[in-house]
């Protein structure tokens, strides 16, 4: 599996949230029960999956009869899969993934319960998809101020307008504060400590979170009636930045998250 997986003969997708589930680690709506011998069957749902709709392979988290959430390969043309693939807002393509009695293998120990792993990998992957949005955020004020150097409004380009320059300077401190976080939080992770990971991850997600709804809104403002148009390509960097934003729990999801250890930390006095 893993040479075709390289070798770009294979793609995988993992099959983790669940309808009314809020970016969780464990598993609840798909159920695992082990069948004759060695093997394993799932029933449940999952939605979305993302690029589920043209997986050859799915990975599929399930809650484990005596506790925990383990991780089990599945075939989407084995029997009880039912696969509804639909498209995303940001152009992507996503599925529902109904399972009734599917045949699945587990990944790694049969029964070993696997969500500490699962939220370690969700923790780099947010980290990732910061870096992501960063990249995004660069161009889309790059298309920006590019744009108020060249459009002319009243004889003069747009850049002569004192309150259009605020407004993007202010884009690119929001850029510099989420590229700063983002950059320390891809050095945690570089670390390898599962807590720092965890706290390193929500504090880039919230701040990225932040500076890509400031720019990508501010973007599309800046460029006028040209902006709002679904064929430029500011409005589909803006909408990336949505879909990155809510892929591993938006800024709320993380501001909740961090807030629930401020009362771990002592107060510090600034004037002593």
């Amino acid at each position: 599996m893993l040479g075709a997986l390289s070798a770009g003969e294979l793609v995988l997708a993992l099959a983790h949230a669940e309808p009314g589930s809020r970016w969780t680690a464990s598993a609840s709506a798909v159920t695992a029960t082990a069948a004759s011998g060695d093997g394993w069957t799932l029933s449940g749902v999952k939605e979305p999956v993302p690029q589920g709709a043209r997986a050859d392979r799915l990975v599929v988290s399930a809650a484990l009869p005596d506790g925990g959430t383990g991780l089990f390969l599945v075939d989407p043309d084995a029997s009880g899969v039912g696969r509804d693939g639909y498209a995303t807002h940001d152009g992507g393509r996503a599925a529902r993934i109904s399972l009734d009695s599917t045949p699945a293998e587990p990944l790694g120990e049969a029964g070993v319960d696997l969500t500490p792993t699962i939220a370690a990998v969700r923790d780099i992957a947010r980290v990732m998809a910061c870096n992501e949005a960063i990249g995004a955020m660069e161009v889309a004020l790059d298309a920006t101020t590019s744009y108020l150097t060249s459009r002319k409004q009243f004889g003069v380009t747009l850049n002569t307008f004192q309150a259009l320059n605020f407004r993007a300077a202010d884009m690119y401190v929001s850029l510099e504060l989420a590229k700063s976080v983002t950059l320390w939080a891809t050095m945690v992770i570089a670390a390898g400590k599962p807590e720092a990971m965890a706290e390193a991850a929500s504090r880039a997600a919230l701040q990225v979170s932040r500076a890509g709804r400031h720019i990508g809104q501010e973007a599309i403002q800046l460029h006028g009636g040209i902006g709002m148009t679904a064929e430029y390509s500011i409005g589909s960097y803006t909408s990336r930045l949505t879909a990155l934003d809510h892929l591993l729990g938006d800024g709320d999801h993380h501001l909740r998250r961090l807030s629930a250890t401020v009362g771990d930390h002592e107060e510090v006095d600034p004037l002593p």
